[in-house]
């Protein structure tokens, strides 16, 4: 899955910013996305709740559009397209407690890593959230953990490059970006900016 790479022209609120420590204890089933005998259920849920309208945040399947992600993040805590459609529509209401919604992001992120520790995804998606929001030293940290869990994945290493190119650490970045392009990673955004900023990967 490639998670939009959103870090460049951070969004700032500071409501944004909550305390994951006040989460409860999650009490949904939580089930892991990524285990394949887990994902058997994944079809009657995902029909029924994440359709495109949902993915794409138009509109609700069922009743209110947060019902329908808090209902697939219920199942499958780690969902990852679901889990990244709830920090885009967080950033879209400017509040990480949208309107509805039963559980901050915080909490969602938490109940995520609970399900599948393993999972490398999770703090990517956690990462570019915290990149929009105008938290690039939280995006940093867990991208640096996305990178330890999966450090041949093209995908982490590219988001790890742009978290620290927006911090302005201009050859880690390079370093990151290396490794996603040797990796296969196509987009060439990372390589573009790096160049712009005097530190082409040529070097």
């Amino acid at each position: 899955m490639r998670i939009e790479t959103l870090l460049v022209g951070s969004l700032l609120f500071a409501s944004i910013s909550v305390n994951a420590a006040v989460c409860p204890e999650f009490s949904g089933r939580g089930l892991d996305y990524t285990n394949p005998k887990d994902r058997k259920r994944l079809g009657l849920v995902e029909k029924f709740h994440f359709t495109e309208d949902v993915r794409s945040l138009r509109k609700g399947a069922s009743s209110y559009l947060i019902d329908d992600l808090e209902y697939v993040l219920n199942f499958f805590p780690n969902h990852h397209p679901a889990l990244n459609a709830l920090a885009r529509l967080v950033i879209r209401e400017g509040t990480p407690l949208p309107p509805h919604a039963d559980a901050n992001i915080e909490c969602r992120f938490r109940w995520a890593e609970q399900a599948q520790p393993m999972d490398a995804m999770v703090p990517v998606i956690q990462g570019v959230y915290y990149s929009r929001v105008g938290r690039p030293e939280d995006a940093k940290t867990a991208l640096e953990k996305a990178v330890k869990l999966a450090p041949d994945n093209p995908e982490v290493n590219y988001n790890l490059g742009l978290a620290l190119y927006d911090l302005e650490e201009y050859e880690g970045a390079r370093s990151y970006a290396r490794k996603a392009y040797r990796g296969g990673y196509p987009l060439p955004g990372l390589r573009n900016m790096l160049e712009r900023a005097g530190y082409p990967l040529s070097d």
